[in-house]
């Protein structure tokens, strides 16, 4: 089934009218023909099937499910390189992070000016909007701006770790946190060239405790898909 996303709050028998860029992705990228059914994701209301009418009209039919979050699950991740960082935001999607906080820290290679940072979220959203609509989620990822990696102290969690290389404790490997069940979760994964020690010191301070993510070391976006795919296997486990 074809999918849509609004920017609007939806309820059953509402009658929308399409603004220009959104008939032509309907009726002309999408090919959608009248009477025929679509899945319309939002941001706050819902998932709702919906039918177009002639162009530019949107009827709204039945809710398909009310937006209920289980766990949060928040992922602090140092920009790395363009093509890494827009590959991780897809397969974050796909695992089902609830919002993504890009930092800067001593190590990123990657610097964008205000300017820059603007456009770039502007197309991580337009990414995230994209794999949303291809997983087939119910909820869209919380993009938060660009800042740096003394801010992460405001995305705490029930649960708060710092993914570290130099983490060697068994008992401090991310799986024995995950046995806690939490509610909610923020990680932390560093840039190429990992966290500074000083860096690592902060977050310490900041309530976040080291983690192992296992023998070997990870790539950065090797990390972020290990981190959420470890969380949603604990996940089933506890289902």
């Amino acid at each position: 089934m074809k999918q849509v996303y609004l920017d609007v709050v939806l309820s059953i028998h509402d009658v929308i009218e399409l603004d220009t860029k959104q008939a032509h992705h309907i009726f002309d990228v999408l090919r959608t023909t009248p009477k025929e059914k679509i899945r319309i994701i939002t941001k706050n209301s819902g998932v709702f099937l919906g039918h177009v009418e002639n162009k530019p009209t949107l009827i709204i039919d039945s809710i398909v499910n009310v937006f209920e979050e289980n766990q949060s699950i928040t992922l602090c991740c140092a920009l790395i390189k363009q093509d890494k960082f827009e590959w991780m935001l897809q397969k974050a999607c796909e695992l089902g992070v609830t919002k993504i906080v890009p930092f800067v820290s001593k190590n990123t290679v990657v610097k964008l000016d205000e300017k820059k940072a603007e456009k770039k979220q502007s197309r991580w959203n337009e990414i995230l909007l994209a794999a949303t609509k291809q997983c087939n989620r119910n909820t869209l990822v919380e993009l938060e701006p660009v800042i740096p990696l003394k801010k992460l102290s405001n995305y705490k969690s029930e649960c708060n770790l710092v993914a570290y290389e130099k983490e060697s404790d068994p008992s401090k490997h991310m799986a024995h946190y995950l046995k806690e069940n939490p509610k909610s979760i923020t990680v932390c994964i560093g840039p190429e060239g990992g966290f500074e020690e000083s860096e690592i010191q902060v977050l310490n301070e900041f309530g976040y405790k080291n983690c192992s993510l296992g023998k070997n070391i990870l790539r950065a976006e090797t990390a972020a898909c290990y981190v959420l795919s470890a969380i949603e296997y604990q996940n089933h486990v506890e289902g």
